[in-house]
């Protein structure tokens, strides 16, 4: 494995990581704790839809929505808008601090909960699923990104992964949630003046039935879970007063003392400890770097120059890193399984509803509880390891549930309760697919999405690599309820191609990322030594010179005598050959 360029990266790898590290700086860790508070909300509404569309005072309400395809538009027209939000979200970050672009984010959001919850018309409840949408993506985007952004490097997968357990959190809350809230005055509608609600095949007849007051299953069911979701989205809102802007922010806006307050607040050390020191410099030599780069970009390209620059071949290889890693998380299948648990399991020949919804929490805990590996050892063990591991046991479970269906699946829809032990190994295996997901794909995506861009373009880029996952994700949004209707168990082993595609796609193209600076690794994508081009290596060899860092070869030797305001505010230096 490579050796850390950074004194900081350097003296990380010696740190304790995953649990004991957290446990040994409180503060940032419960920091990132708090902001994750965005992601239950995205994972609770990841998982409230799939059991409220199977209710039936829901149907009741709305029986346009019982066709598979506007099933498939409902559940992504909250995908449409996360990509829209991911995507102007990177603007925003940079403009107004991460921080306030998250208390934003809360403000969309519960304008969209509250269209969805209190929705009397299809309409309403579509547009509160783009705007509440908008929100979530946001969320998705600026979240990891101020976690990535205030941790120490040992920490930073553990703490940025907690993305991912906040989001299995949510969604577990929300199945758990419904799955209570559907015995609301009977989990069954009872229309009133209806003698039959049913078809012959024993589903809801919503078309029949809309119009006639349901007398058992009550409206608070589905609207109460729709509705619960601003609570932490306020908790969050007003939390976030009381937490530091992100240190590498306020260093891109020059406003160094905070940044030096603020980097100090988070490590829990005075400004002059030479850990604090270091780390400091490092983010304010790559700030510098990044600025002169990018004013060459603004004097050669213009305005868009800078947008420009993500397209250029030495940073196209990390957004094809990152938009690929988000195109292969997304066709696992997770939010196949995430959005119409409860349909699938009943493909398995289970009828009962309650049945179902029991399967779907389990798979909500599961994932819960298998997320926890990534938090605790990601930071140990390294990206690769876990992606590679968890797309090899996807690949796996989705060739397993795939033969079960291929075989049973004619008995199973005959609905005469036929080999529900086989239709049990099938379910098994799904949550088996949850479990390999929970501990790779889903945390170190994200992760991996934090690591690969340069701090100037680390907005621009994790913008689209969010919009990216969230554009796939509408697409598996819209069209699995269609897949599962037309391909059945060839859906499967669609989704175990693409299982195996990304573990090969990391194993190929994907560097080890652990215990590297953020600053560092600006460089470490860029080559090493020799590869790097010569202007690039000279511009940081003269930056480093400038501040002191050239040659230091461990934090103790940084100069704690100098201070914030010692440090002389650099102006981008300009190549005159670049106009």
């Amino acid at each position: 494995m490579a050796v850390s360029q950074s004194v900081v990266g350097r003296k990380a790898a010696e740190k304790s990581h995953g649990i004991v590290g957290m446990l040994k700086n409180p503060y940032v860790a419960l920091t990132c704790c708090f902001a994750s508070l965005g992601c239950i909300m995205y994972g609770y509404d990841q998982g409230v839809m799939s059991p409220v569309l199977v209710m039936e005072n829901f149907e009741n309400h709305f029986p346009t929505f019982m066709g598979s395809t506007i099933q498939g538009w409902l559940v992504s027209a909250l995908e449409l808008g996360a990509w829209a939000g991911a995507l102007i979200n990177g603007v925003l970050a940079d403009r107004i601090s991460r921080k306030y672009a998250m208390m934003v984010a809360v403000v969309i959001f519960t304008l969209g909960t509250g269209l969805q919850a209190g929705a009397q018309a299809p309409a309403y409840f579509f547009a509160g699923r783009v705007i509440g949408g908008v929100g979530i993506g946001m969320f998705s985007m600026v979240i990891p990104l101020y976690q990535a952004e205030i941790a120490l490097p040992e920490l930073r997968g553990s703490l940025v992964s907690l993305q991912q357990l906040s989001i299995t959190i949510g969604t577990s809350i929300a199945f758990w949630l419904d799955y209570g809230m559907q015995f609301v005055g009977g989990n069954t509608c009872k229309p009133e003046g209806i003698a039959n609600p049913y078809l012959a095949d024993g589903t809801f007849n919503a078309a029949q039935n809309h119009g006639h007051t349901c007398l058992g299953q009550k409206t608070i069911a589905w609207r109460l879970p729709l509705a619960l979701q601003i609570i932490p989205a306020w908790i969050l809102f007003f939390g976030m007063f009381y937490f530091p802007f992100s240190p590498r922010w306020l260093m891109m806006k020059h406003r160094e003392e905070e940044a030096l307050a603020s980097l100090s607040k988070l490590r829990r050390l005075p400004a002059n400890d030479p850990n604090v020191r270091a780390e400091f410099l490092e983010i304010k030599a790559a700030v510098m770097f990044d600025e002169e780069s990018e004013a060459e970009l603004v004097g050669s390209g213009g305005k868009l120059g800078p947008w420009k620059a993500l397209f250029a071949p030495h940073m196209l290889k990390r957004l094809f890193l990152g938009c690929g890693t988000m195109v292969c998380q997304q066709f696992t299948g997770i939010n196949a399984v995430l959005y119409y648990a409860p349909q699938i399991f009943k493909s398995f020949g289970f009828s009962s509803t309650k049945t179902d919804l029991l399967a779907t929490g389990v798979t909500g805990i599961l994932q819960i509880t298998f997320t926890i590996p990534a938090v605790l050892w990601l930071d140990k063990f390294g990206r690769k390891t876990f992606l590679i591991v968890g797309a090899i046991g996807m690949f796996c479970c989705h060739i397993v549930v795939a033969t079960v269906e291929g075989i049973y699946e004619d008995n199973w829809n005959l609905n005469l309760g036929l080999d529900k032990a086989q239709g049990w190994v099938a379910i098994a295996f799904i949550w088996l697919f949850a479990v390999n997901f929970a501990y790779s794909w889903g945390p170190v995506a994200w992760v991996l999405a934090q690591e690969i861009f340069p701090n100037s373009q680390r907005s621009r880029g994790v913008a689209i690599v969010a919009s990216t996952n969230w554009f796939f994700n509408f697409i598996i949004g819209l069209t699995t309820k269609d897949m599962l209707g037309s391909m059945k168990y060839g859906t499967y082993i669609f989704f175990a191609i693409f299982s195996g595609i990304g573990g090969l796609f990391i194993w190929w193209f994907a560097p080890e990322t652990k215990d590297k600076t953020l600053e560092e690794l600006d460089i470490f994508f860029g080559g090493d030594d020799a590869t790097i081009a010569a202007s690039d290596r000279d511009r940081m060899q003269r930056i480093y010179e400038t501040l002191g860092l050239a040659g230091i070869e461990n934090v103790e030797d940084i100069k704690t005598a100098v201070t914030a305001d010692e440090v002389e505010v650099t102006q981008p230096h300009v190549d005159e050959k670049a106009y």
